[in-house]
């Protein structure tokens, strides 16, 4: 809901002329309600406000506790606010206003850092006791909302967007070349890590505790997955439906209208569903109608508006002037390689709601880690199938998937892959895990990245790593790696962070009711059974889908929320690739493969008349993510003066 930032010194603060304010107007689309600033010797803090719950004076901040002594800066929302308002009235304390905020400052005079274990919510907050001298820097279980540190001229920076950091006098940003090859394959920049090797991400469920005396980094919370293999699926449906219905009224309070995100797919109807049943009231929700049928659900989202009466709005991206500069500025607003291209429609919907005077969404992301929902939870079936199969199988089966792939759309790629993974897999599982998640593989990767650029550079797997029992052929084990893996590495570093990056830079705060603490506790319970058929995944889900949407709803596969960007992006964004990527200033000249590069511009621009990439060793949507992947990484050496 908001954007924070601020710096801490245990002893002295040194001087920052004009930092406050630069910060202030770098994080205003996070919160255009309003800013606020305080500062002692030790610590400044930097606050911009949108504002969803108590409206008035007594919701801005920095808030206090009584004394003052206590200072806060919070972004997100507290779920659970009402329950520790009372008991902390209850023990004596005096609340100035109705803000979720307040409780922070209160909870931390009674439990110290220990406050976040009793918090339920989305938040990234930054807590300053001043009799102690000490800053507590706190990021929430899962990783909805964004939290930057850096430490520089023995002061502690923090901001909910690294431009905030940057813009600090004497700051030179400096490149972590060992992330942005790992970003090369994921399409992301895995946290901790940023990019940049001076700035870090706390991470999710994490608390960061500095004084005089210390600098501690201490988790709270990890997600395990348990599965209970003796579950069955009406024990399942029943507490999914519970939580569920649970998850969305609590996250339907605030003191502004509260709308939803619609696409039409089985886990934001179901948050509809949800929203009608706990509240009984109708909202607004909204999708996006795709210019390009394969890509549209927009008769699906309009089937469950009128199931439950929603006020439902259809936002067209025909209508949007999509041109090369609106692209590149999103892809900049990101303050570090990105490439996952559903952030372009991510933009225009929350721009869309915001225009309609929106403020605050539920969405339906969060369902797929914890209900087996990505396609790799039942592309395991079959992976542990062929590391179980004979050698001469293997290498038959990898051979007809090489010969296919020259002429066929996807099977002769995916065979060809599954096979690999497979094979790897017998040996290592990091590399199997590595490969359901990267788009460009090791050797992909090293085709692209010359020699000099990637020497002592290692490889992603270490991010898959960790888990024992180390050999991988139980289709159980493997299901709780690959969960407890998504949740580890994927989405707080790809998915949250793209829905949080574009819904507030269009200054909107989007809800997850699908993370809910109690409700993913739930998914984490489930055996792989309920899980995956091996054919399609969320099973739990879909079953509540039978009893509460309609039946195109429910069949209807999983559709990643995509555009067409070879056919929908303007002739002259092609001519600013060109100018970008290929000129003989590009940072990224040095780095990668001019050859491979010019190829798939080539490929992307042929895709406009239909001619490219509809077949061969490239997907169209892995042509759009290697495109988008060169582009991001030029922009941003570009936009804070980097060389690799």
């Amino acid at each position: 809901m908001c954007g924070i930032a601020g710096r801490f010194h245990p002893l002295t603060l040194p001087a920052a002329p004009g930092w406050s304010t630069r910060a202030s107007a770098l994080l205003a689309h996070r919160g255009p309600d309003g800013e606020g600033h305080w500062r002692d010797a030790r610590c400044e803090l930097v606050h911009r406000r949108l504002a969803l719950i108590d409206l008035s004076p007594t919701g801005r901040q920095p808030m206090a506790n009584e004394d003052g002594s206590v200072q806060v800066i919070f972004n997100g929302e507290i779920y659970n606010y009402r329950q520790l308002t009372a008991e902390l009235k209850g023990r004596g304390h005096l609340f100035r206003g109705t803000s979720d905020t307040e409780v922070l400052v209160h909870l931390y005079e009674e439990c110290g850092a220990e406050l976040v274990s009793r918090l339920r919510g989305i938040f990234a907050f930054a807590l300053y006791d001043g009799r102690a001298g000490r800053l507590l820097l706190a990021r929430d279980r899962f990783g909805v909302k964004p939290l930057f540190y850096t430490v520089h001229d023995g002061q502690w920076v923090f901001a909910s967007e690294m431009k905030a950091i940057a813009a600090l006098p004497d700051f030179r940003a400096e490149i972590d070349r060992q992330a942005c090859y790992d970003f090369l394959g994921l399409g992301y920049v895995p946290e901790p890590a940023t990019g940049f090797s001076n700035i870090q991400a706390l991470p999710h469920g994490a608390v960061l505790t500095v004084d005089a005396g210390r600098q501690e980094l201490k988790r709270y919370d990890q997600v395990e997955a348990r599965p209970d293999v003796g579950r069955g699926m009406s024990d399942a449906v029943a507490a999914v439906s519970n939580g569920l219905v649970a998850a969305v009224e609590g996250q339907s309070v605030a003191d502004v209208p509260v709308a939803a995100l619609l696409s039409g797919g089985i886990d934001s109807s179901l948050v509809v569903a949800a929203r009608r049943l706990a509240t009984g009231e109708a909202t607004s929700t909204f999708n996006v109608r795709f210019p390009d049928r394969t890509h549209d659900e927009t008769p699906l989202a309009v089937i469950v508006s009128e199931q439950y009466g929603t006020r439902h709005h259809t936002i067209d991206l025909g209508d949007w002037a999509v041109t090369p500069d609106s692209i590149l500025d999103l892809v900049r607003h990101f303050d570090q390689p990105f490439s996952d291209t559903s952030f372009i429609p991510m933009y225009w919907i929350s721009r869309s709601v915001r225009d309609r005077g929106i403020i605050c969404t539920l969405s339906g992301d969060g369902g797929d880690e914890a209900f087996g929902g990505y396609s790799r939870f039942w592309r395991i079936n079959r992976l542990v199938q062929l590391m179980r199969a004979p050698g001469w199988v293997a290498l038959a089966t990898y051979a007809a998937g090489n010969r296919f792939a020259a002429w066929t759309r996807d099977w002769g790629r995916q065979v060809s892959k599954a096979m690999r993974l497979a094979r790897a897999g017998r040996d290592d599982s990091a590399i199997l895990l590595a490969g359901l998640s990267n788009y460009l593989s090791e050797d992909q990767k090293r085709a692209l990245v010359i020699r000099p650029a990637r020497d002592g550079l290692l490889d992603v797997y270490r991010h898959f790593d960790g888990y024992q029992p180390p050999g991988v052929s139980d289709l159980e084990e493997l299901s709780r790696r690959v969960t407890e893996n998504l949740f580890a590495v994927s989405l707080p570093s790809d998915m949250l962070r793209k829905v949080d990056m574009m819904s507030m830079r269009a200054s909107i705060e989007v809800r997850v009711p699908m993370l809910d603490e109690e409700l993913v506790a739930t998914g984490l319970t489930l055996p792989h059974r309920l899980k995956t058929d091996g054919h399609q995944g969320k099973l739990v889900l879909r079953e509540l889908a039978r009893r509460w949407l309609a039946p195109a709803v429910v069949r209807h596969p999983k559709h990643g929320f995509t555009i067409p960007l070879d056919v929908m992006v303007p002739a002259d964004f092609h001519e600013a690739l060109q100018d970008l990527l290929l000129a003989p200033d590009a940072r990224t000249r040095g780095v990668l493969d001019n050859v491979q590069i010019a190829r798939w511009l080539d490929q992307f621009r042929a895709a406009r008349t239909d001619m490219g990439a509809r077949g061969g060793v490239i997907s169209r949507g892995g042509l759009y993510q290697r495109v988008f992947t060169a582009l991001s990484l030029e922009l941003w050496m570009r936009q804070f003066q980097l060389t690799w």
